[in-house]
């Protein structure tokens, strides 16, 4: 049963999101334009901003009880790499796929602008750099390493900041008498859900409106665990957004696949799903031999 606190800001989290998404796409916004990504990065604030709302205007209670402290190093670092060990294993499991491969060189750079440039633009660039470093083979996907791992702690992070005050913030604290598991798996189902006007739209799994959402859920759901884990070790609400900030950063690795679809390959797809799966149940092990710690530490 969900508290009156958890209701209300799941009310308002939904309320905040659908409207400026459902108002982004009545004005003719698109998924592929340039616009969505400014758009995309104020929308993930909408469950701090019902998070806010809720703890300090309406409850008056301090924020720093929604995990808003300084974490520990340690597990702030694995919040960091983490989510690239979990994507780099997803790429690989992939590789195993018929029809899969590993693209390295400029190749992958006209996969991720197809469609987001016009075709003669895209033709030039790759004229002008099949001459540089950046056409040998392996590049492209090395400096992407070092661009995600720059852009997850940082800009990334904030962005996941936004949401993760709410979902690991103030919602995991008022769920935790569900225990450690089925808290982790309301909040991935919520959180999931919370997607769903993006994913009709087309993100993530263009073309799959129906099956694209069912999905995401069960991305999220699968995922909740581990952010929700790395959070409470951590002791602080900042971890969980350099979880998530490194993992959508990382996830964008998936361009230098060849072959498969959203669905069969990369860190959105089964392989994704079966990867973080495992890590789930090495999870699930290692919580037999040491009980997860009280949130509000």
């Amino acid at each position: 049963m969900l508290s009156k606190k958890a209701l209300l800001f799941l009310v308002l989290a939904y309320a905040l999101a659908w409207t400026l998404e459902l108002g982004f796409f009545a004005l003719g916004g698109r998924i592929d334009s340039g616009a969505f990504v400014a758009f995309a990065f104020v929308g993930m604030f909408t469950p701090a901003t019902a998070a806010f709302i809720t703890q300090r205007l309406i409850w008056k209670e301090p924020m720093r009880d929604l995990g808003v402290r300084n974490p520990r190093l340690s597990w702030l670092a694995i919040a960091w790499l983490l989510p690239l060990l979990l994507v780099g294993v997803a790429l690989a499991v992939s590789l195993f796929l018929p029809g899969v491969s590993l693209m390295t060189g400029l190749d992958a750079l006209a996969v991720a602008l197809a469609g987001k440039v016009p075709p003669q633009q895209l033709a030039d660039m790759q004229r002008e750099l099949e001459h540089t470093l950046l056409a040998k083979p392996g590049v492209l996907l090395f400096l992407s390493l070092f661009q995600v791992l720059g852009a997850g702690p940082t800009i990334n992070a904030v962005a996941g900041f936004g949401e993760e005050l709410g979902w690991r913030g103030l919602l995991q604290r008022e769920l935790e008498p569900l225990g450690f598991w089925r808290s982790s798996l309301v909040i991935g189902f919520f959180w999931g859900l919370w997607h769903l006007p993006l994913i009709v739209a087309g993100l993530n799994y263009p073309g799959h409106p129906v099956a694209g959402p069912i999905v995401m859920i069960a991305f999220t759901m699968l995922l909740s665990p581990l952010i929700g884990y790395v959070r409470l070790r951590a002791q602080s609400v900042l971890a969980a957004a350099v979880f998530h900030g490194t993992f959508n950063a990382a996830a964008t690795l998936s361009i230098f696949l060849h072959g498969g679809t959203m669905f069969t390959s990369g860190i959105t797809g089964v392989p994704g799903l079966v990867t973080i799966l495992l890590a789930n149940g090495a999870l699930w092990l290692h919580l037999r031999r040491q009980p997860v710690p009280i949130i509000a530490a």
